[in-house]
């Protein structure tokens, strides 16, 4: 047989081999050639395509204004929060990461999970968004802003339980603000709302957010909720509970702080507002009920209306939590001594 011969044999007996086992494709190699080391990028790597990229103002209101208010938010909420088609939202995000400039970070920079290639990625807004929210005048240009944003507390990544304390802070107050826009008959009006229209000695504070409560045994000096918003003219804290705290010391003394702040009106001295009710979200049943039970012997005749509570299990797990869809807004929350309070009756 001719050398030609044979080298078209082995040539077909190659081939067969491969359309039989195509798995084995990635072993076979010629002989001529020298393969080329291939470098490893994660997804946390940037990789500017060095292509000219415009910011939209879908950009701006759907990805960019709600993580000035929060400081991560994930792939998943962006994607709940952002009016565009889920696909097109999630390129996006991927998008803003990877072109020139500071418009996303994510979270996996700074901090690795164990199972990272697994958890529904966290973004953080650039400081070339901030710059352009600033510029449009959709944020002002104040210290406070940023010291305000909900979840704002985990500073030091290590703190995982912090971290998902932060996580259902921002899922809760997501999903009222995203019932209320589908409502289309109530106002939702954001912390950074409520603080431009505070009095200007609150705005030159670092921390508005952080109101002074009066001298009450067993109150802390100060109160900052998990949240602040406003639905309407009713305004509303929302205070996030994993259940690391002890709730006939903490919560008992974070309710002592908000009845005095709004019985000696020192809620209207500091942000001008003249109504606030308290919004407990625990993960337990039964602590819930615990936490309604110290309230009872707190309250006039064990009743109140400013305080309402909900329990949501599926947010123990800040790695499996749901998307939020609204249903904090549309569903009752209980109240002691009273009937359930509903927040789309906000007026």
């Amino acid at each position: 047989m001719s050398a030609a011969l044979r080298h078209r044999t082995h040539l077909c007996t190659t081939l067969h081999a491969l359309r039989l086992f195509p798995s084995r494709i990635a072993y076979v190699s010629s002989p001529m050639t020298e393969a080329l080391p291939r470098k490893n990028r994660t997804r946390h790597t940037r990789a500017p395509s060095g292509r000219r990229t415009s910011i939209t103002d879908n950009d701006i209101y759907g990805i960019f204004e709600p993580l000035s208010r929060h400081a991560q938010l994930t792939t998943k909420q962006l994607v709940a929060y952002d009016q565009r088609y889920a696909m097109k939202t999630r390129e996006r995000l991927t998008q803003l990461f990877h072109i020139d400039g500071e418009w996303l970070s994510r979270l996996g920079q700074d901090m690795k999970f164990a199972n990272y290639l697994t958890v529904d990625e966290m973004h953080r807004l650039g400081s070339d968004a901030a710059q352009l929210l600033i510029a449009k005048g959709i944020i002002p240009n104040a210290e406070w802003v940023f010291a305000t944003r909900i979840g704002g507390h985990s500073n030091t990544p290590s703190r995982i339980v912090r971290l998902a304390h932060d996580h259902m802070a921002s899922n809760i107050a997501l999903d009222i603000e995203i019932g209320a826009r589908a409502d289309k008959t109530t106002q939702f009006v954001t912390h950074i709302d409520i603080i431009k229209a505070a009095p200007a000695a609150t705005q030159m504070l670092k921390k508005p957010l952080r109101i002074p409560a009066p001298e009450t045994f067993g109150a802390p000096k100060w109160i900052e909720p998990d949240a602040l918003f406003g639905l309407g003219n009713r305004y509303y804290a929302l205070e996030a509970d994993m259940g690391t705290e002890t709730i006939e010391t903490i919560i008992r003394g974070k309710i002592l702080a908000y009845r005095e702040i709004v019985a000696t009106c020192t809620i209207d001295d500091h942000l001008g507002i003249d109504n606030l009710t308290v919004l407990f979200v625990t993960t337990r049943e039964p602590r819930m009920r615990s936490m309604m039970e110290e309230l009872r012997t707190i309250a006039r005749d064990g009743r109140t209306p400013r305080f309402a509570f909900a329990c949501r299990p599926d947010l123990s797990n800040f790695l499996h939590a749901p998307a939020p869809v609204g249903n904090m807004f549309r569903e009752p929350w209980e109240r002691v001594g009273y009937d359930a309070l509903n927040l789309t009756h906000s007026t």
